[in-house]
């Protein structure tokens, strides 16, 4: 049984009990999915600001502190689902709550939340680094409802919170859903509605507009709900977010504010089962000071949806961003700087020796189903990875693989290194299950999986690894060792796609932050450091220097924090276009 692990902040009295926004979300969602397979265990944790009374009567549950939970659920920040026999925890809320919805879909055939998660069961699977929608959920409507209830009072003129707009702007957008014509369709063959000619011709539905096109009649589903015309796992998460600003402002008023938002909040009220979830949030308080006459403002933001790039983030398809003239001036202002590329000849912990014959079919890359025609250079990229670590790593060390896909370079260093703790951290729950099937094979009892997002994991280690984590991830993995104080073992990949989000910013060095180098120039440099394709290719040079220019901003990074650090070409340089290898090693460092 599923073990589920919810912080809350005070001792239940009376069924009540004050807990943190992500608890109250997630006992939302249980108690609208009827959910009660999972073993609910209340972590005790005060502090927390802001509180939230909700009604927990009627939950089973376990009352603990939290010195007394499991080693691998310290691993990663609440909400926490322990799976199956204890080695595998999910964190972050969207991976959370789908999780849930997933258990109680296969207890009941024909569940109310079956089609919660949506098209190939896709709903909010991204995470928020790269995904706006997934971030708007978990991220950005939670630090609204938490800044907006640590107000003491609201004025007579109300500025509503910018995701507010942001939601009525977004509901009012055409649809983007990967399977929209097959949904026109179905919904013409539930209706009934023939082909038809006249030209012109409208009329409003309740799911839907006519628009004549051509011989046949098409429909324009609307916003029903938060991702169409079907209430998916979204519209669970923010229903009880913007319950609770509709609750602190008064929504009697709002309706020619945000009529779209209004809505869909009526709507989904209505839908079975949410009347009854949302009675265990208790004591929301009005918090405008004259509620005689209240003035709402509502904040300016630009009119796009929420599936849509953040407008800041860098669009490598933009052409202003692919000139040659642009990369070259990139590259100048580099050069004026001073700023020199310091190659080490050799890649760290080369002169190791390393025996694939010794390493079981299971932990092989071959075993990890790997198509045979990238099996070699696959092998060829371990063996540089392995051997760094090996150089390091000492008995009763923890090492992480993040960004860890189905485990090819943590297996390996999980039956080289038996005496160390290795951690597996992948958000994609199918990469991880393909892990955690070898590990069951080969027998090995000291790895354990977190599926979860890099900045949900706050567990001690020693060393970090990843190979070839995706744009922002390999800075989130640099950034998390050097807070760790722990050794960093990176080899990067898609610079292209590195871009400011919620947790960190470029330049990621003071040296380059100071600079006269832009934001714009060093995202064209990274652009362009994804133009390394063969020898042949008059881009590919260009494009190893853009790439050796990126890296160096991740050394001095880690410099300016006190580490060594080497940057290294991978042996063989063939073995993947990507082939920069950055080891950071800490001051005093045993």
């Amino acid at each position: 049984m599923d073990e589920l692990y919810l912080q809350i902040l005070s001792e239940p009295v009376g069924g009540f009990a004050a807990v943190p926004l992500d608890t109250l979300i997630t006992l939302f969602t249980l108690k609208y999915c009827r959910q009660s397979e999972n073993y609910l265990i209340f972590v005790l944790k005060p502090g927390h600001k802001p509180s939230f009374n909700v009604k927990i009567r009627g939950f089973t549950f376990e009352l603990i502190k939290e010195k007394d939970i499991a080693d691998i659920v310290r691993t990663c920040q609440l909400p926490i689902m322990l799976v199956g026999d204890g080695t595998t925890c999910v964190a972050g809320l969207c991976a959370v709550l789908r999780r849930v919805v997933k258990s109680a879909v296969m207890q009941i055939s024909g569940h109310r939340c079956r089609s919660l998660l949506g098209f190939r069961q896709g709903c909010l699977m991204a995470c928020a680094e790269f995904s706006v929608w997934t971030r708007f959920c978990e991220v950005d409507i939670i630090n609204t409802v938490r800044n907006f209830m640590c107000k003491d009072f609201l004025p007579n003129s109300v500025t509503l919170p910018e995701d507010v707009a942001r939601f009525e702007i977004h509901m009012g957008q055409p649809l983007r859903i990967h399977n929209v014509h097959k949904r026109n369709q179905d919904y013409i063959n539930s209706k009934g509605v023939t082909c038809l000619k006249s030209k012109n011709m409208t009329q409003n539905m309740t799911e839907g507009k006519h628009i004549e096109g051509g011989q046949n009649l098409e429909i324009e589903l609307e916003h029903c709900f938060a991702e169409g015309p079907v209430m998916t796992l979204a519209d669970i998460i923010i229903f009880p977010c913007m319950h609770i600003i509709l609750q602190i402002v008064r929504n009697v008023y709002l309706q020619s504010y945000i009529p779209l938002t209004m809505q869909w909040y009526e709507r989904v009220k209505v839908q079975d089962g949410v009347e009854e979830a949302i009675g265990i949030i208790r004591d929301i308080p009005n918090k405008i000071v004259d509620d005689l006459y209240v003035k709402y403002i509502l904040p300016d933001v630009p009119k796009q949806s929420l599936y849509k790039s953040d407008p800041k983030r860098y669009k490598p398809r933009n052409r202003i961003f692919t000139r040659q003239e642009d990369v070259e001036s990139s590259l100048k202002v580099v050069g004026e700087l001073g700023i020199i590329v310091e190659w080490q000849q050799y890649p760290f912990g080369c002169e190791l020796e390393f025996d694939w014959g010794a390493i079981p079919y299971d932990a092989h890359p071959e075993g990890g189903q790997l198509p045979a025609f990238r099996m070699e250079r696959k092998g060829q990229q371990l063996e540089n990875l392995v051997k760094a670590v090996l150089k390091v790593a000492k008995p009763g060390h923890t090492i992480v693989d993040f960004c860890s896909g189905s485990g090819h370079l943590g297996i390996i260093l999980a039956y080289l290194l038996p005496r160390c703790r290795i951690i597996l951290l992948e958000n994609k729950e199918e990469s991880l299950a393909r892990a955690c099937h070898r590990v069951v094979k080969l027998k090995l009892t000291n790895v354990t999986f977190c599926q979860c997002n890099l900045d949900y994991f706050c567990g001690e280690f020693d060393v970090g690894v990843s190979l070839h984590a995706c744009g922002v991830a390999t800075d989130l993995v640099i950034q998390r060792c050097i807070s760790q104080n722990a050794v960093f073992i990176c080899c990067p990949c898609c610079y292209g796609s590195v871009q400011n989000n919620h947790i960190l910013t470029y330049p990621r060095s003071k040296v380059f932050r100071d600079s006269a180098l832009s934001l714009h120039e060093y995202l064209v440099l990274g652009h362009s450091a994804d133009q390394t394709h063969d020898e042949h290719n008059a881009k590919t040079d260009q494009g190893k220097t853009c790439m050796g220019i990126i890296d160096t901003d991740r050394c001095l990074q880690a410099k300016e924090a006190g580490y060594a650090v080497t940057l290294a070409k991978l042996i063989p340089e063939t073995c993947t276009p990507k082939n920069n290898l950055l080891v950071g090693i800490p001051q005093n460092w045993q």
